[in-house]
């Protein structure tokens, strides 16, 4: 609706920020309202085994989460879960990648005409300075999260993979845990440096691109070495 005494660009902006403060306004209230039933002991009814804890952790989307005190004493289908991401957080890297890397390096090796010692060795180097990154991807950091932190709607043994999925997502979505939030609340279950909140953005924005290049530098590899021998069969 411009007629020459308004810009369509500032109008489009003042209703995005408009719309931005009543979703983060709506969100808050359902947050503070999420506490209020907390803290007067709405607790979800669930079946705990003699000597485990449910502790309230985080309100997100109006949503309570809450955690086991300890999963790794917790022979349940999350507490196997958790152990199998800590061993990702530890690695750097989630299997899949791992995979990935494996893939390449036996394409390579068994590339009948000649085996690149150079590509070989940036792999290892890259392996190398993998397992030094102060801390994993956001990615391992999520799928984490979502293992040590449950709703209502799910139980304190069981994992359902999907779920947590959409999990991390809807907290993506209600943009009210960040990062440094989540890093915080799982210091108590793992290994992490002392960094401010600007430090953990700067490392995990670093962190995410290296992982993303090296994802695309495996996949040209293998996709490399396909064609090679899509080649070689029509010969």
């Amino acid at each position: 609706m411009a007629d020459g005494n308004y810009d369509t660009t500032e109008e489009r902006q003042d209703m995005d920020n408009k719309k931005q403060y009543w979703a983060k306004f709506k969100n808050t209230i359902r947050n503070v309202w999420a506490k209020i039933i907390t803290r007067l002991g709405h607790k979800p009814i669930w079946q705990i085994e003699e000597g485990h804890v449910i502790e309230p952790a985080f309100i997100s989307g109006g949503v309570q989460y809450y955690r086991l005190k300890d999963y790794f004493n917790t022979f349940s289908m999350r507490g196997l879960m958790a152990l199998q991401v800590y061993e990702e957080w530890n690695m750097r890297m989630q299997k899949e990648h791992l995979v990935l890397f494996i893939e390449a390096f036996d394409k390579i090796i068994n590339d009948p005409k000649q085996i690149k010692i150079g590509e070989l060795v940036k792999m290892v180097n890259a392996l190398k300075e993998r397992v030094e990154w102060v801390v994993p991807t956001s990615e391992i950091i999520y799928k984490f999260a979502s293992v040590a932190f449950f709703d209502k709607n799910e139980s304190p043994y069981s994992y359902d993979p999907e779920y947590c999925k959409q999990k991390i997502e809807r907290w993506k979505e209600a943009a009210d845990v960040s990062d440094f939030f989540i890093v915080t609340q799982l210091k108590d279950m793992l290994p992490l440096p002392t960094l401010s909140e600007e430090d953990l953005r700067t490392c995990l924005t670093v962190i995410d691109q290296l992982n993303i290049m090296e994802k695309e530098s495996l996949q040209r590899i293998a996709l490399r070495s396909r064609t090679k021998m899509d080649s070689s069969s029509a010969l």
